[in-house]
């Protein structure tokens, strides 16, 4: 414990076991960092628990932080996850039921008020875990996630919860997630009432991270309704080829990026093997080989070099042409050569263009549909808010109604639709008629935001931008 630290650039595994992951907790960015680093420190063959020394230097420069930052931030940190828990979800018989785990048994630190030039040589923390966590940390043989510590230290706490969650399913490459669950998991319950404050405030800045910095990219996120309500979300997403990882990223990263903990964290290749997918190359040879190989003729030692540096939509690409072309009669020289030079140089044909074609359309409608679908979400919740300033408007000034819909006399658009209604109806409308037309109750309420620009215009700041950027992105993507 407490050795001096060895600068790396290997992995540094964070291994947890899925209950954990999807528990009920909620961890501030300091108090994530001081656990992660507690973790990274945890080897696969422990059987039971150290006292693990985090330091803070380490954490600094491990997340890449400021130096500049406090000690105290560390020691809050530590003290406030003794005060936390983790609360487990299970069924038993039919009933939901959850077990409260107590996460840290004792903690040493740095009294706060110390000077002095020893200062330095004390910032550390001695943390002892409780023994009873010791099912979700150690010698986890299944029904775990483990990945490299690299991924997320540019990452929120948010971010990170949810890079856990989807990372659990990255074999899949889709997970759907329930709001109420997310919102439950990370104890926000009371929190984004709204859907869009919601997706705003949690789901778009972690997408938006996580694409940004760790071995994922999320791809799409698709909104689950039920009606008009939001009630799941539904992530795609694949891992990342090594070299867009930016911390893998020879020609971004000019020297390997330091993880300044003790040596015997330090992960072996054998260990790697465990959390790393296998090459690239080698799956694409497992899925295909049984209709290259054995169908087209192509050598397995062939097919496996050429399959170097290509992607799976590549290689099916080279089938699916050559197929057609075996069909069809058009191959002049050998079926096995045919194919190589099919992925070689990535063969074409018009049955192929046609189906990019519509695999583009496809996906330029699902697109405007997503960004449709955000715009009136966006509305909706601009109008509640809106809503809820009128009541309290005309709850301290009741004549503002019938201004608004005196003042609808003015307005040649609204004018026009008031007289159809009122020939419709066969009587000059009341105020009950405003009140139960959608048409009509729509023209009073844009007419008390006109007249009373001040009280809507932080409404109208938060929400009007991001949908006219929005709008012009329909545009464009449709022209």
């Amino acid at each position: 414990m407490g050795k001096r630290r060895r600068k790396s650039g290997g992995i540094v595994v964070i291994k947890k076991a899925n209950q954990l992951i999807e528990s009920r907790y909620r961890f501030d960015i300091w108090e994530t960092r001081f656990f992660l680093s507690i973790l990274s420190q945890i080897r696969r063959d422990d059987d039971d628990f150290q006292v693990y020394r985090v330091w803070y230097r380490d954490v600094i420069r491990a997340f890449n932080l400021k130096s500049n930052q406090s000690y105290s931030l560390l020691r809050e940190a530590a003290k406030s996850i003794m005060s936390k828990s983790f609360f487990v979800s299970y069924e038993k018989d039919g009933t939901a039921r959850e077990v409260q785990y107590h996460i840290l048994r004792k903690i040493d630190y740095m009294k706060d008020g110390q000077e002095g030039t020893g200062r330095e040589s004390q910032e550390y923390i001695d943390v002892t875990i409780e023994q009873e966590m010791k099912p979700f940390f150690l010698q986890l043989q299944r029904n775990f996630t483990a990945y490299d510590l690299r991924n997320v230290v540019k990452l929120g706490a948010y971010p990170i919860r949810v890079y856990e969650l989807l990372k659990q399913y990255e074999s899949i490459g889709e997970r759907t997630l329930d709001i109420e669950e997310i919102k439950r998991m990370f104890e926000i319950t009371k929190e984004y009432p709204r859907f869009p404050d919601f997706f705003r405030w949690v789901v778009s800045p972690a997408i938006k991270e996580i694409n940004s910095h760790t071995d994922l990219m999320i791809n799409d996120c698709i909104k689950v309704k039920e009606g008009k309500k939001v009630v799941s979300l539904r992530f795609v997403f694949r891992r990342k080829p090594d070299e867009d990882v930016p911390h893998t990223r020879s020609k971004v990263v000019q020297k390997p990026l330091e993880l300044p903990f003790d040596h015997k964290q330090l992960v072996p290749v054998s260990e790697v093997a465990d959390i790393l997918p296998k090459a690239n190359k080698d799956a694409l040879f497992n899925k295909f080989q049984a209709e290259v190989v054995q169908q087209f003729g192509v050598t397995a030692t062939a097919f496996l070099e050429m399959l170097e540096g290509c992607s799976e939509e590549q290689v099916s690409q080279a089938i699916r042409v050559t197929r057609r072309a075996k069909v069809n009669s058009q191959i002049k020289t050998s079926i096995p050569g045919f194919f190589i030079h099919a992925l070689r140089n990535g063969f074409t044909d018009p049955k192929e263009e046609q189906l990019k074609k519509q695999a583009q359309e496809t996906e330029k409608g699902r697109v405007v549909e997503t960004i449709r679908q955000e715009v009136e979400e966006l509305r909706e919740a601009a109008a509640d808010l809106i809503n809820e300033q009128i009541k309290a408007l005309t709850a301290s000034q009741p004549d503002v109604t019938l201004d608004a819909i005196a003042s609808l006399k003015d307005n040649p658009y609204a004018k026009v639709i008031v007289e159809k209604k009122e020939k419709s109806a066969k009587k000059e409308l009341e105020l009950e008629d405003y009140r139960r037309d959608k048409v009509l109750r729509d023209l009073v309420r844009q007419a008390i935001v006109d007249q009373h620009p001040d009280l809507f215009a932080g409404i109208l700041a938060d929400y009007e931008p991001k949908i006219k950027e929005l709008e012009e992105k329909i545009r464009t993507i449709s022209r």
